[in-house]
């Protein structure tokens, strides 16, 4: 009850954000238009824009909901919910956009797309903001579950490492159980990194009734991976009588990917496996490749002549770094970059995970803060070697190295951007931690993918 009114106030509080910030766009976008005087001049009273900027924002809002955008969701770094807000204004905006067309009401064309773009822009970060927010709030422990995870295996890993980027689910993991003595007391990471949120395996079966009453624990959740029927039988009749919520975790993805839904008929729960994204989503992928990379060649162009007298001016060598990489299915391709590094220096070497390494040049440092040395990798884009969303291409002697679950990276086109760039692990080895490409490989979609690239935009923004 407790845990439906609190998803219930931030559903709230979330929807009047959007329908404030939408508002806000709008008339932001026509004093925009104004203000550039481009395009046939439309002039609208203060009642009109006002008008039309709450109907259209309520709109907006309505179709937020149509796609899930306010439920909780359970993904890597937020993404889902991303995902399905960018799907929820862009379906807002064609509605809006149908009626003004069918209404035949005057508007302006450019204040249409500056107000998408910016409602775009604007609730992603305030949802972004939301969820770091929740992340990082010290009063949360006041309204979380708090669970214990039976079963230190891959399974009960992946669910400790969902909640932790799940703060809408307010859930929080306490400790792991397991029936393995000489465990006890080791530390779990949700990251393969061991960088931050760790918890320790507390204790054997035996040792749960002591540890909810110690650790005022609300549920346990069960990893079924490691346990035959019959044992989890007999977990289940122990547990029942610690009258705390006891959650069974099935093991279907062994069996198939995580492109999964889960529905009931009647009482039978029923796994239906999703099909991967068809030739249709990758022909608009490379489309949206070929238009933004052609826009953004134009940019560089300008931009090298400016990076080259720096790059010169800063340390001898050529202003582009060249190298082979591997892409999809293992074909070898040559990655264009602004140079950071000193030129004397093996171009094959592991990459610096530290700013302060001396290899890198001083404008290079600059450079790799903001992300700009990657802009030549546009041109690998339009080539067609890399799309701008993916797993990052790593050389081959790594490649060779592979073992077989990295390479299913290797199944895609590689990225200049993708959720590694956005994860705070991207310091470290790319195929050391394959949980950021792997979630994108297997959901891979045109709203995810828009998702990154918008995230992508602020991140650079913030100099990471």
């Amino acid at each position: 009850m407790k845990d439906d009114i609190i998803h219930y106030l931030l559903t709230i509080v979330y929807m009047v954000t959007d329908y404030i910030i939408i508002n806000a766009t709008i008339v932001s976008a026509y004093f925009i238009y104004r203000f550039l005087s481009i395009g046939k001049e439309v002039v609208y009273s203060v009642y009109e824009l006002s008008m039309g900027s709450m109907i259209a924002s309520g709109i907006i809002v309505l179709s937020l909901m149509t796609v899930q955008a306010y439920d909780k969701e359970s993904s890597l770094l937020n993404m889902k919910e991303i995902e399905h807000v960018i799907k929820g204004l862009t379906l807002g905006f064609l509605i809006v956009g149908m009626g003004l067309v069918l209404g035949r009401l005057l508007i302006s064309r450019y204040v249409f797309v500056f107000s998408y773009t910016l409602t775009i822009f604007s609730v992603t970060a305030v949802r972004m903001s939301y969820f770091h927010i929740l992340s990082n709030n010290p009063f949360k422990k006041w309204f979380q579950k708090r669970i214990l995870i039976y079963g230190v295996d891959s399974l009960g890993i992946n669910l400790y490492r969902a909640l932790v980027n799940s703060p809408k689910m307010r859930i929080q993991p306490v400790g792991f159980i397991d029936n393995t003595l000489d465990r006890v007391g080791q530390k779990v990471h949700e990251s393969g990194f061991h960088t931050s949120n760790a918890i320790e395996i507390l204790g054997q079966l035996e040792d749960i009734p002591q540890l909810i009453q110690a650790l005022k624990i609300d549920a346990i959740y069960v990893s079924a991976q490691c346990f035959s029927s019959q044992a989890l039988k007999c977990i289940f009749d122990q547990l029942r009588a610690t009258a705390v919520q006891i959650v069974l975790i099935p093991d279907y993805q062994s069996l198939m990917s995580s492109r999964a839904q889960m529905h009931q008929i009647d009482d039978i729960p029923v796994i239906v496996n999703l099909t991967n994204p068809g030739q249709s989503y990758l022909w608009i992928k490379r489309l949206i490749d070929l238009l933004i990379g052609m826009c953004l060649a134009l940019f560089v162009i300008v931009l090298i002549p400016l990076f080259g007298l720096l790059i010169k001016w800063d340390s001898k060598g050529p202003i582009f770094f060249c190298q082979k990489r591997v892409g999809k299915d293992r074909q070898a391709f040559t990655i264009y970059k602004f140079r950071t590094m000193h030129s004397q220096n093996n171009p094959y070497k592991i990459k610096p995970e530290d700013a302060k390494d001396e290899r890198i040049t001083t404008i290079g440092r600059w450079l790799r803060k903001t992300s700009l040395d990657e802009l030549p990798q546009i041109f690998n884009v339009i080539k067609g070697d890399m799309s701008l969303v993916g797993p990052r291409p790593e050389m081959p002697f790594i490649v060779d190295t592979y073992q077989r679950e990295h390479m299913e990276r290797l199944s895609v086109k590689p990225g200049i951007t993708g959720l590694w760039q956005l994860a705070g692990d991207r310091n470290k080895p790319i195929h050391e931690n394959m949980m950021y490409d792997r979630y994108y490989i297997q959901n891979m979609s045109f709203f995810l993918d828009i998702a990154i690239l918008v995230n992508t935009c602020f991140y650079a923004f913030k100099g990471r």
